[in-house]
Formats: structure tokens, C-alpha cells, sequence
């Protein structure tokens, strides 16, 4: 059983809940530095200091030093877009859902955190993230979908996910460095949705390759 304390403001805590906590301070601290300085300017003196604890601390938490810390930010910093993303599953058309995926990617890179960490750093950081990663493997699994059922032209998914990726991400650069960033947002949405509206199959090919049985996939 895990010792609790009974005096002082730590009473009734475990050593697991202290532990978390302090994990949560670093991450917190960690955040700030890697937002506010980028990962190149973050040393591991400043986020001790910011998070008032001592050396030993942060490599307890995290062994792998300042790049295992980078890591759990990204991951939380992460999160909020992929929390958002898996909200618009429910659309019934894939290339609805691959425009809501991208509006909502663009509007996160108005946020400092995701901006610089999840759009600036990861990339070259984290060599998963990017066309490994989960984002890019779900985009590949809607426009295949999208073609597989007709909404889409009888493109390659494959290179339509590379194409629409890279663009999705080529505009979250365009957002991060607008000095108007809710307007560089309604730009890029427009432009991500023409390129998305053109892989739409014209009305009469998505109606002639219905599946059989149901009806047309048309919005």
C-alpha cells in the first residue's frame, strides 16, 4: 500500500499522486520553454528553473533528458488537435470529413504551442510524425474510402493523401507566420477546400458507381 501523509498541505497524497504532479510540473514548465524559446533555444537549466525543481528530478521523470521531455509535450500539445479531429468521424462523406480535418489543423496553428511545436519542431524532431503518423494514415484511409465508393475521382489514394497532406501543412506554415491569423485561417480553408473539391467526382460518375443495392454517394 502507498504511504500517505498525515500533517501538512501534502496529507492524504500518495507518492504516486506526487509523482504525476511533478511529471505535470515539468511538462507545464517544458511547455512554456519549448513554445516561447523553440526546442534549439530550451535548456534543461530553464525548465528546472521554471518548474523549481532540481536536476535530478527531471531526469527521474524523464531518463531520456531534454528530447523525452519534448516528446510528452508534443504529445500533449498533439492531443488537442487529435481530440477535435476524431469529433468529425461521424460525417457520413469521407471528403467532408478530410475539410473538417484540415479547417480544424489550420485554426490549431494559431496557437503558439501547436505552432511551434507540433508544425515547427516535431517534424525534424520526431521522425514517427508526418506521413508515419496517425493523422496521415487516417487522410489515406478517407480519400481511399472516397474513391472506393465514387465520391471521388478514381485517383491513387496514395498520392492524393501525399498531395492534400503536404498542402494541409504547407498552409499551416502560411497561417503561423500571418500577422492576421483568423483571416490567413479563412484564406487557407478555402484554398485546402478547392483542392479537396476537385478530387469530387462530377455527379453523374459518383451516381453510376453506387453500390449495388444502395444509393448514390452524393452529398
Amino acid at each position: 500500500m502507498a504511504r500517505r501523509g498525515t500533517t501538512g498541505p501534502g496529507a492524504g497524497v500518495t507518492r504516486r499522486e506526487q509523482a504525476a504532479a511533478s511529471r505535470a510540473d515539468l511538462v507545464a514548465a517544458a511547455r512554456t520553454c519549448f513554445t516561447e524559446l523553440g526546442y534549439d533555444g530550451t535548456t534543461v537549466a530553464e525548465v528546472l528553473r521554471r518548474a523549481g525543481m532540481a536536476r535530478g528530478a527531471l531526469y527521474h521523470y524523464f531518463p531520456g533528458g531534454k528530447a523525452e521531455l519534448f516528446a510528452a509535450v508534443y504529445d500533449q500539445v498533439n492531443a488537442a488537435y487529435h481530440d477535435r479531429r476524431d469529433a468529425v468521424a461521424a460525417l457520413p462523406s469521407p471528403l467532408a470529413r478530410v475539410r473538417e480535418g484540415a479547417a480544424i489543423f489550420l485554426a490549431l496553428c494559431t496557437d503558439e504551442s501547436f505552432a511551434r511545436i507540433v508544425l515547427a519542431d516535431a517534424p525534424r524532431l520526431l521522425p514517427g510524425q508526418g506521413v508515419a503518423g496517425s493523422t496521415y494514415a487516417l487522410l489515406r484511409r478517407q480519400l481511399d474510402e472516397a474513391v472506393r465508393t465514387g465520391e471521388a475521382r478514381p485517383v491513387d489514394p496514395e498520392a492524393a493523401a501525399m498531395a492534400v497532406y503536404g498542402a494541409v501543412r504547407s498552409a499551416g506554415e502560411y497561417v503561423m507566420a500571418a500577422d492576421d491569423g483568423p483571416a490567413a485561417v479563412r484564406r487557407a480553408v478555402d484554398a485546402v477546400g478547392v483542392m479537396v473539391d476537385g478530387l469530387r467526382a462530377p455527379a453523374p460518375e459518383r451516381a453510376g458507381r453506387a453500390e449495388p443495392g444502395g444509393s448514390t454517394h452524393c452529398d
